[in-house]
């Protein structure tokens, strides 16, 4: 190879990497949003990048703890672990928020989460009575929000973040991903605190439902926590370690 040869090859891969490297690996990651056989060539071309280092992987930001923390939470609200006296309670409001918004696998997919019995699931209680139910699912670095659901008569009353904070202070070991597999009418409530949609997922019956996620940092996490427990709210057994092994590490 001779010099002149050897200086275009250095000078394009500069280039490359100072000024097409992001944009294309942004491009390539359209196809992971989309449909058709256009996004299944860039979703392949993309990950074989990014085996070989050409383009950057995934990245998600950080939620944003400050609208998360910004405004008081509810009051005369109980947050606890799920138990198993309170599964159909937990149906019912499936159902109340079903029809026409969900994947028809996604109620036998609950009630087998609620038949596990594995620490995943919480409740939110008003007056005793159940009026939240969610989940945490986690494996690894990633955490996976499961089956969020609101009574309808108390949603828009902040029952939601309540919800939304008291799982995202089970995980006592960040950095994690934090994901969620929603409907397209729902995504829009996690993309206000930070989460952005970054794939497709699909229902049996072929339909695209969005997913979207965060990265939640060690800080985010002890400000939750904080907030929570200076709001009245107790912090729950973690998924990771002991209730009194958080509390230790937090200093709350």
């Amino acid at each position: 190879m001779n010099d002149r040869l050897l200086l275009g090859v250095i000078y394009g891969v500069m280039v490359y990497h100072l000024f097409l490297k992001r944009p294309l690996g942004r491009w390539l990651q359209q196809g992971f949003l989309r449909q058709g056989r256009v996004a299944k060539a860039q979703t392949h071309l993309f990950n074989l990048l990014v085996g070989l280092r050409l383009v950057p992987p995934i990245t998600l930001p950080n939620i944003d703890i400050q609208k998360l923390t910004e405004k008081p939470l509810p009051t005369e609200y109980e947050v606890r672990l799920w138990k198993p006296d309170d599964t159909q309670a937990c149906l019912e409001i499936y159902q109340m928020n079903a029809p026409g918004r969900f994947p028809a696998e996604v109620a036998q997919e609950f009630e087998e989460v609620l038949k596990r019995d594995d620490g995943s699931m919480m409740v939110v209680e008003h007056k005793g009575r159940i009026v939240a139910c969610g989940g945490t699912s986690l494996d690894g670095s990633q955490v996976t929000l499961i089956y969020g659901l609101i009574h309808p008569e108390f949603q828009r009353k902040g029952v939601g973040r309540l919800l939304l904070l008291s799982r995202l202070a089970r995980l006592n070991r960040p950095p994690v991903v934090v994901q969620i597999h929603a409907v397209e009418d729902s995504i829009g409530y996690y993309e206000r605190y930070g989460f952005v949609r970054f794939s497709l997922w699909h229902s049996q019956n072929g339909d695209a439902h969005p997913s979207a996620g965060t990265t939640l940092q060690s800080e985010h996490r002890r400000n939750i926590a904080v907030f929570l427990v200076t709001e009245g709210y107790p912090l729950l057994q973690s998924l990771n370690s002991s209730t009194e092994e958080v509390a230790a590490n937090l200093g709350v």
